[in-house]
């Protein structure tokens, strides 16, 4: 059941993510956007990306995703982070994938939090020609308080 409402989610995501502007921001700009907000595209290879974070139970359900344009390698990170005041922010823990070619790829993995925090889930994605990366982007979920 509980695999069930992740993919729903996940899947509900992915088709938000095809139907609105990217939820992502340059490195460069320093800007840090949720995955709610629109925003136009700046980017070359990337189409859409995103981070979820689901809390049931103390358990921390985390998800990153990205979209390409075109056919290239890519790896995505997805940290879980947490904080007391939401502003300043520890890592917690951290996963990463690999994938090939054009389309959607997305990671999502679990792990039990403690209470009295702020949680949110950052997402990096890099794309890579060969060994040179090519693009890199960052965003971050909706901060959950657990």
């Amino acid at each position: 059941m509980k695999k069930a409402i992740v993919y729903m989610t996940l899947t509900l995501l992915l088709t938000l993510a095809l139907n609105i502007p990217v939820s992502a921001a340059s490195q460069e700009s320093g800007s840090e956007p949720n995955v709610n907000e629109q925003q136009q595209l700046r980017y070359t290879y990337i189409s859409a990306m995103g981070s979820g974070l689901s809390i049931e139970g103390g358990y921390a359900t985390c998800l990153g995703y990205v979209t390409l344009l075109e056919n290239y390698d890519s790896s995505i990170t997805i940290t879980l982070q947490r904080s007391t005041n939401g502003s300043s922010w520890s890592n917690v823990k951290a996963w990463s994938g690999s994938f090939s070619g054009s389309g959607a790829h997305s990671i999502e993995k679990g792990y039990y939090v403690y209470s009295g925090y702020i949680y949110r889930v950052m997402t990096s994605v890099k794309i890579k020609s060969g060994s040179t990366v090519i693009e890199t982007a960052t965003c971050y979920s909706p901060q959950k308080s657990y």
